[in-house]
C-alpha cells in the first residue's frame, strides 16, 4: 500500500530541512494526521472494517479489526514521519488521536502544516494541576442512598469492576485507599498483612503496571490494577525533575493520589494527616478499580511543574486501550479552543464510550472556565458541611472562635507573638526576615520566599507556648510545622488587615485555631503583653452550616469559547476535601532509600481545595451510574447528573441564582440514579456543533458536507443556553425515557423577563422512546445585555427532570462582515439582519476605501535581511474601521512561507500591541473597530521563509467620514420587528482591480448605535 502524494511531499521536506535540522532549536509539537483514529474510524478504507463501536458497546483495542486498522495508521504515519527526518519522536497516537509528537524546529513544524495528510501541528503546552464527609454529605452512604441501591439491585457493591482512569501526578501505593486487602475490617496498605477482598481485575482490563523509581509491579493489586508514567514530554521541555520526584508512577506531588482516592478510594480508611487523626475517609465509588496515569511532574523550578499535552494525549490513548470506563482529569486546559489536541482526544474517548470529568479551573470569579467542550463534564467547586470550630479564650477574658481540627482542646498555655519569639530580636531583622518571622516561615519557605536563618523561631522562647502566626506568604500547614519544630504547644493563625480573610478548616501538626481579621487587634495587642495566656476549647461540629456555597476560586462562565454552551456543567465538593496524599515527612536520603527499595514510606492524607477536588467526586458518581447502567453513553450519564442537582446557596442562605458559577447545580448522585429522562448525544451531534462554528470535526466523525451543522444553542445538552437573542429565538431538544414504564411528563419553566413556550408541553413516552420539543424564548422585560437564569422542568408528578435555562437578549444581529469578490467594478448584494426591537431602523454606509499597499521583504532569521518591517498609518478622529492585512496571493517565497502580523498603537512598532494575527500561512488580518485617533504601526514578521526571504504587500484601510468619495450605498426597511429578519441592500460603483473596504452602521430611532458590518469588495 503506497501513498504517492504524501511520500513526495515527505521527501521534498526532508531534503529541504536536512541542512539546518541539526543546529536549529527544537520544540515539542503534536502532529494530527488526516485518517480517523481507531475510536471513530467508520470503515471508509477498502479492506478494513469499521472499528467505531455502537452506543453501549465497550471499545476493545485488542480486537483483530482494531489491530489491523492501527497497523494501517502506523504505515501512514511512517510516511509522514519521513518528512521530519531524524527529528526525535516522543509519542505515537492511535486510538483517540491519530498522529505523533516530536521535537521539531520551527521550520520543520511550519513545513509540516502544508504537507498533504497533516491536519494540524500544535506546540505541546505545559498545563497546571488545577473525604471524610463528602459521601455522607452527598447522601450516597445513607440508608436508601446510591450505595445501598446498588447492593439491593444485586449489582455487587459501590462501583465493583468499573475502572476509573486518573490522569494526574501518579499514586502513593502505601495508602490503604489503594489496597486490595483488609485487616480487622479496615483497609490496609499493600505492604501490610491482611486478607485480599477484591477478585482479579475484570476481563476488559488490558493495562499494565509499569515499574520505575520507588515503584515495583508488586505495588499494583486487584484494587490499583494499573499504573503508567509519561515523562518524555516533560524531559523535552526546559525543566528538571525535583529532588523528591520519582521517575515512575509514584506520586511526587500528592495531587494524583488525592484525586484517585476521592473518586474510587476504598471505604473505611483511617486517615492521618501529618500524624494527626483526621477520621475515616472513602471514595465516591469505593469498590471501583483504579488505574493511574502519571503525566504531571514536580520540577526544580515551580514554573516548570505541570503536565505537558504531548504526554497527556498519550495517556488518554493508553487509557482507552487499557479498558477504562471513566476518566478523571483534574488538570487545567484550554478556555477557547474546541479543537485543542487534548479536547479532541477526549472527544474520541467519549466516542469510545468513556465518561470524562474535568476541572473547571481555579481562576474565579471571572469568566475563565476551562475545558469548555460540550462532550466533557466540567466541574466547579463548592463547599460541604463538615466544619469544626473551637474557641480561643484569652487570659484577658476575651473569646473568639474559628475553624479547628483539634479535638480535646488545649489547657491554658503562655501566649506569644511569633515576631517576639525569634532567635534574633524583631527590630534587628531585615524587612524580609521580619515578614518571615511574623508569618512563621519554615526552612523551606525561607529558602523559596525570602528570609534567612535569622528569621527562625527560637525554641527557648516557644517551647510549651501557643504562638500567634500572621496569615499570608506561605502555605498554612507550613506555619504549623515551623511552630512544632520550635516545640510550640499550639498555634493561632491570625488573619491581618490586608491579607486574605477567609478561614480554612484543615488539620495541622499541632492544635490550631484560625481566626478572622476581626480578632486581630485584640489578639495581637494582648499577646504582646507580659504574662499573656490562652486556651483552646474542644473542636465541635458547627451546626447550621450553609452549604453548598460556591468557592471563590472556582472558575466561572460564561465560556469564552461560545456563550451558548453553559459551563461549568455542574458543581461538586471542592473545599476542605480530605483524601490520600504522600508522605510529606520524607527527606532526600529517605526518598533515595525508597528508590533503592530499602525504606518503606508511610501513608498520609491531606485536606485540599480546588476544582481538582470536585472533579473526582463527579467521576466517582459517574462510575456508580456506569455500574447501574453499563450501556448508557457518556452524554446520558452527564444528563442524569445535571438534571438531578440540588440548589447552590449564598453564604447568607439565600439561593445563588448565577448559574455561571455552577451550571446545573450541586451534584446529587442518589437522584441521578433514577433520572426519568435523559438528553443524549452522539459524536455526530458534536461534529455538527463544530461545523456550526465553522470548525472541522475530528477525522472519522464525518465531514461538514455529510454531517450538516447545527447552531450551538441546539446541541442536545441537558442545559439550554442562548447568549444572543434578538427579541426571540427557538431552541430544540430531544429526550429519551430511561424508565421501564410508559410515562407522561409535563413541562414548566421559569425565566424572569422572558416569555417561554414549550411545544409540546406534554410528552408521553414508552420505555426507551424519544421525542423532540422546542422552547420558544421571547424577551419581555429582561434588560438587553443582561443574563437571566431559570429552569425548564419535566415532571411526571414524582420525578423532576430539571434543566438550567439561561438567556441574554441583544438589540440587534448583523453579520460582522459582508464580502463580494466579483471582478466587476459595480455591483449589488443583499444580506439579512435580525432586530431585537420593533421600530424604525437607520442604515448608514461609509466608503468604499481602496487599499494602500506597502511592499517589503522579510526572512525568518538572517542578519542580511530584516526579520520584521513596520509601516506607520495615521488614523484620524472619527474613524470607524482600520484594517491591516496580508494575503498569500501577495506573498512570494514558496509554499511554506509563513508571515505574521502585529499592530501597535504607536509608530515604528513601539507602543501598545492592539492586535496580532499569526496563522500557519501568510493570510493574516487585524481589524480595529472605532479605533482611537493615533499613529498606528503594522509590523510584518517572517515566521518561516526561505533563506532569501519573502516579498509581500501589506494592505491597509482607514474607513471614516474623511476617507474620500462615497461609493457605497445601503438601504433597509422602514420598520423592523422584534425577533424578525430584514434585508439590507448594498450597491457600489468603483474602478476594478482593487480591494476596497467600507462600513455599514445601524442605529435605532434614538440614533443609538446598534452595530455595524464591514463591507469587503475585492474586484482584482
Amino acid at each position: 500500500m503506497t501513498f504517492p502524494r504524501l511520500a513526495i511531499a515527505a521527501g521534498l521536506l526532508a531534503a529541504a530541512c536536512a541542512a539546518n535540522a541539526q543546529t536549529a532549536p527544537r520544540k515539542t509539537y503534536i502532529v494530527q494526521l488526516a485518517d480517523a483514529p481507531a475510536a471513530t474510524y467508520n470503515g471508509t478504507v477498502s479492506g478494513l472494517a469499521a472499528t467505531r463501536v455502537a452506543p453501549g458497546v465497550k471499545f476493545d483495542a485488542t480486537a483483530p479489526g482494531v489491530r489491523a486498522y492501527v497497523n494501517y495508521l502506523n504505515l501512514r504515519r511512517s510516511t509522514a514521519l519521513a518528512a521530519v527526518g531524524n527529528a526525535p519522536v516522543l509519542h505515537r497516537y492511535d486510538l483517540v488521536f491519530n498522529g505523533f509528537s516530536a521535537k521539531l524546529t520551527e521550520n520543520e513544524a511550519s513545513s509540516l502544516k502544508g504537507t498533504a495528510g497533516v491536519v494540524s501541528v500544535t506546540e505541546s503546552e505545559l498545563r497546571k494541576l488545577d473525604t471524610t464527609r463528602t459521601p455522607g454529605f452527598l447522601g450516597i452512604s445513607a440508608p436508601g442512598g446510591l450505595w445501598s441501591q446498588l447492593d439491593a439491585a444485586s449489582r455487587n457493591v459501590k462501583g465493583e469492576d468499573v475502572i476509573i482512569g486518573v490522569i494526574d501526578s501518579g499514586v502513593w501505593p502505601e495508602d490503604p485507599s489503594f489496597s486490595d486487602k483488609t485487616a480487622g475490617g479496615k483497609a490496609v496498605g499493600y505492604n501490610q498483612p491482611g486478607t485480599v477482598v477484591y477478585g482479579a481485575a475484570p476481563a476488559k482490563w488490558k493495562g499494565v503496571c509499569q515499574a520505575g523509581e520507588g515503584f515495583t509491579s508488586a505495588m499494583c493489586n486487584n484494587k490499583l490494577i494499573g499504573a503508567r508514567y509519561y515523562v518524555t514530554g516533560f524531559d523535552a521541555g526546559p525543566g528538571l525533575l525535583a529532588d523528591l520526584e520519582y521517575r515512575s508512577p509514584r506520586d511526587g506531588g500528592g495531587h494524583g493520589s488525592h484525586t484517585a482516592s476521592t473518586a474510587g478510594g476504598n471505604s473505611n480508611v483511617d486517615a492521618t494527616i501529618d500524624g494527626i487523626s483526621a477520621g475515616v475517609i472513602s471514595g465516591i465509588a469505593p469498590r471501583a478499580r483504579i488505574a493511574a496515569y502519571k503525566v504531571c511532574w514536580e520540577a526544580t523550578v515551580t514554573a516548570n511543574t505541570g503536565c505537558y499535552t504531548a504526554d497527556t494525549l498519550k495517556a488518554i490513548d493508553d487509557a482507552i486501550a487499557d479498558g477504562v470506563d471513566v476518566i478523571n482529569f483534574s488538570v487545567s486546559g484550554t478556555q477557547t479552543n474546541f479543537v485543542d489536541p487534548v479536547e479532541i482526544g477526549y472527544f474520541n474517548a467519549t466516542a469510545a464510550g468513556v465518561f470524562v470529568a474535568v476541572s473547571a479551573g481555579n481562576a474565579g470569579p471571572a469568566n475563565t472556565v476551562a475545558h469548555m467542550s460540550p462532550w466533557l463534564t466540567t466541574v466547579a467547586a463548592s463547599t460541604h458541611d463538615r466544619y469544626t470550630v473551637a474557641s480561643v479564650l484569652l487570659g484577658s477574658g476575651a473569646s473568639f472562635s474559628g475553624p479547628s481540627y483539634q479535638g480535646a482542646g488545649l489547657p491554658t498555655k503562655p501566649l506569644v507573638l511569633a515576631q517576639d519569639a525569634g532567635v534574633v530580636p524583631f527590630a534587628s531583622l531585615l524587612a524580609a526576615d521580619q515578614t518571615a518571622l511574623q508569618r512563621c516561615y519554615n526552612d523551606a519557605d525561607r529558602a523559596s520566599l525570602g528570609g534567612s536563618a535569622s528569621a527562625m523561631l527560637d525554641p527557648a522562647k516557644v517551647a510549651g507556648k501557643i504562638v500567634v502566626c500572621i496569615r499570608g506568604g506561605n502555605v498554612l500547614v507550613n506555619k504549623g510545622s515551623a511552630v512544632r519544630t520550635a516545640n510550640g504547644a499550639g498555634m493561632i493563625i491570625q488573619n491581618a488587615p490586608g491579607t486574605n480573610n477567609s478561614v480554612l478548616n484543615q488539620p495541622y501538626v499541632i492544635p490550631t485555631v484560625h481566626l478572622d481579621v476581626s480578632a486581630h487587634p485584640t489578639v495581637t495587642s494582648y499577646a504582646a503583653t507580659a504574662g499573656a495566656t490562652a486556651s483552646f476549647g474542644p473542636g465541635v461540629q458547627q451546626a447550621g452550616v450553609v452549604a453548598p456555597v460556591m468557592a471563590g476560586f472556582s472558575s466561572r462562565g460564561p465560556s469564552l469559547a461560545n456563550g451558548n454552551i453553559l459551563k461549568p456543567d455542574i458543581s461538586g465538593p471542592g473545599v476542605d476535601v480530605i483524601a490520600a496524599y504522600l508522605d510529606v515527612s520524607l527527606t532526600k536520603p529517605q526518598r533515595d532509600a525508597v528508590v533503592a527499595g530499602t525504606f518503606t514510606p508511610q501513608a498520609n492524607a491531606q485536606s485540599l481545595q480546588g476544582t481538582s477536588m470536585s472533579s473526582p467526586h463527579v467521576a466517582g458518581a459517574a462510575a456508580l451510574l456506569k455500574q447501574l447502567y453499563p450501556t448508557w453513553s457518556p452524554a446520558a450519564i452527564k444528563s442524569a447528573l445535571m438534571t438531578s442537582t440540588n440548589d447552590i446557596k449564598l453564604a447568607s442562605g439565600a439561593l445563588d441564582l448565577n448559574r455561571f458559577g455552577y451550571g446545573a447545580g450541586h451534584m446529587n448522585p442518589n437522584s441521578a440514579a433514577n433520572p426519568g429522562l435523559v438528553y443524549d448525544a452522539a459524536p455526530a451531534d458534536y461534529g455538527r456543533f463544530l461545523c456550526g462554528l465553522g470548525l472541522t470535526p475530528p477525522p472519522g466523525t464525518g465531514t461538514c458536507a455529510t454531517l450538516g451543522s447545527i447552531d450551538p444553542w441546539n446541541l442536545n445538552l441537558a442545559s439550554l443556553t442562548a447568549s444572543d437573542v434578538p427579541g426571540a429565538l427557538t431552541l430544540t431538544r430531544r429526550v429519551t425515557n430511561v424508565t421501564g414504564a410508559t410515562v407522561t411528563y409535563n413541562a414548566s419553566t421559569t425565566l424572569a423577563g422572558w416569555n417561554v413556550v414549550v411545544t409540546p408541553a406534554s410528552l408521553t413516552l414508552a420505555p426507551g422512546a424519544s421525542a423532540s420539543f422546542t422552547v420558544a424564548l421571547t424577551r419581555s422585560s429582561a434588560v438587553v445585555g443582561a443574563w437571566s437564569f431559570g429552569n425548564l422542568t419535566w415532571s411526571d408528578g414524582v420525578t423532576q427532570v430539571r434543566s438550567p435555562l439561561s438567556a441574554r437578549g441583544i438589540g440587534f444581529v448583523a453579520p460582522a462582515e459582508v464580502a463580494d469578490v466579483r471582478a466587476a467594478g459595480s455591483g449589488s448584494k443583499v444580506y439579512t439582519i435580525v432586530s431585537g426591537y420593533t421600530g424604525s431602523l437607520g442604515v448608514v454606509a461609509t466608503g468604499l476605501v481602496p487599499a494602500i499597499r506597502n511592499s517589503g521583504l522579510v526572512a525568518a532569521a538572517t542578519a542580511a535581511i530584516a526579520t520584521r518591517q513596520c509601516f506607520n498609518v495615521n488614523v484620524p478622529t472619527g474613524a470607524e474601521v482600520a484594517r491591516f492585512q496580508l494575503f498569500d496571493a501577495d506573498t512570494q517565497g514558496g509554499a511554506t512561507t509563513d508571515l505574521d502580523l502585529d499592530v501597535y498603537r504607536g509608530a515604528n512598532g513601539v507602543g501598545t500591541l492592539v492586535g496580532s494575527s499569526g496563522g500557519a500561512t501568510s493570510d493574516e488580518v487585524v481589524t480595529l473597530r472605532s479605533p482611537s485617533a493615533a499613529v498606528y504601526s503594522a509590523c510584518v514578521t517572517g515566521y518561516a521563509t526561505p533563506a532569501s526571504g519573502a516579498t509581500y504587500a501589506l494592505s491597509s484601510w482607514v474607513v471614516g467620514p474623511a476617507s474620500g468619495a462615497q461609493t457605497l450605498r445601503a438601504s433597509g426597511p422602514n420598520t423592523v420587528y422584534a425577533g424578525g429578519a430584514a434585508s439590507i441592500g448594498l450597491r457600489w460603483a468603483v474602478p476594478a482591480g482593487q480591494r476596497y473596504l467600507g462600513n455599514v452602521r445601524y442605529v435605532d430611532p434614538s440614533s443609538t448605535a446598534l452595530g455595524s458590518s464591514i463591507v469587503v469588495i475585492d474586484n482584482r
